[in-house]
């Protein structure tokens, strides 16, 4: 369980694509709901956390049909786990115990280990030796564990970067409250930080991993920081193949990246995540759309899949078809 937390936060959420069987170029991130007996449309919107990209409005309603769609709906429902405050509220609690445990005994390598007899070659061990000696400027690193450096760098990059990114998600939020278009959630706050943060408290738990597994998650980590400018997912990648509206590109994206297919991968965490929440949400998408013309805003990543949104509302039985461009 511990292991696949942090290959979740490496991955920032894995992903696969329902529209991998539809036909390259056609899909993107805005599909109708219809039928099943409800008497006016809706919509599925696939939307992006980002990756610390900046958004603007002009790039969110690049998004094919997104604004005509925003005049047909009465209600539009997000995640309540992007709620802004409750989010600031556990980042700041989660930044605070990983404060306090990278002052901890944990964090130090057990007496007779080294770094060097960790890695399986000279160049793996050459490589974390001199980010560590030379960019971190610690030439006494070799006092923590892997598991220290590994968390320390990966938490901050993965989340104190995000602080004051502008989300696709709240340019929309700012969007529908301005046109008084009433603003829902598909759970709630309470919900979504027990799911979708539950990880960040376990991210103190490196001790559980044996040392070379430390060793090697933290040499992956500063590969890919020297090669790509940050983890799997590139910085300012992630968002640049979002806008390009295409899911079957956005999948291909990711998989270049390393991130595992998604909520039907075997992975604890993913799962609790994605699928788990997914399926909450189902009855709560059914009621509302029964009762008014509602747009579904989610991360892109919830559509997709075997387990996705639209997999799991197509079983109940409603048609899901991307808006055509």
């Amino acid at each position: 369980m511990k292991q696949t937390i942090i290959t979740t936060i490496l991955a920032l959420f894995a992903l696969t694509s329902t529209a991998q069987t539809e036909s390259a170029g056609g899909p993107g991130w805005l599909w109708e709901i219809s039928g099943n007996g409800l008497r006016q449309k809706s919509y599925l919107f696939g939307t992006c956390h980002g990756d610390g990209h900046q958004f603007t409005k002009d790039e969110m309603f690049s998004i094919s049909g997104l604004e005509n769609a925003l005049g047909n709906v009465e209600a539009v429902l997000f995640e309540g786990g992007m709620d802004t405050t409750n989010i600031t509220k556990v980042v700041r609690e989660e930044m605070e115990k990983l404060g306090k445990w990278l002052k901890s005994p944990d964090c130090l390598m057990p007496e007779g280990t080294y770094y060097k007899p960790l890695y399986d070659t000279v160049a793996h061990f050459n490589e974390v030796n001199k980010f560590l000696y030379y960019k971190m400027k610690d030439p006494e690193y070799w006092k923590k564990n892997p598991g220290y450096w590994f968390s320390m760098l990966s938490f901050y990059d993965g989340f104190q970067r995000r602080k004051d990114e502008i989300t696709l998600d709240g340019l929309l939020k700012q969007e529908v409250e301005k046109r008084g278009i009433v603003v829902g959630s598909v759970e709630k706050t309470a919900e979504a930080s027990g799911s979708l943060f539950s990880m960040l408290t376990d991210v103190t738990s490196l001790d559980t991993i044996p040392m070379k597994r430390q060793a090697n998650m933290l040499y992956h980590y500063i590969h890919d920081v020297l090669n790509n400018g940050s983890l799997l997912i590139i910085r300012g990648g992630f968002a640049k193949a979002y806008l390009e509206n295409d899911t079957c590109k956005f999948s291909d994206y990711l998989r270049s990246m390393g991130a595992v297919p998604g909520a039907e991968s075997e992975d604890d965490a993913n799962h609790e995540i994605s699928y788990d929440r997914n399926l909450l949400w189902i009855p709560v998408i059914k009621e509302n759309i029964t009762q008014r013309r509602s747009m579904i805003a989610v991360g892109c990543r919830h559509l997709m899949g075997s387990s996705g949104l639209i997999a799991l509302l197509r079983r109940e039985g409603y048609a899901i078809n991307p808006v055509k461009r």
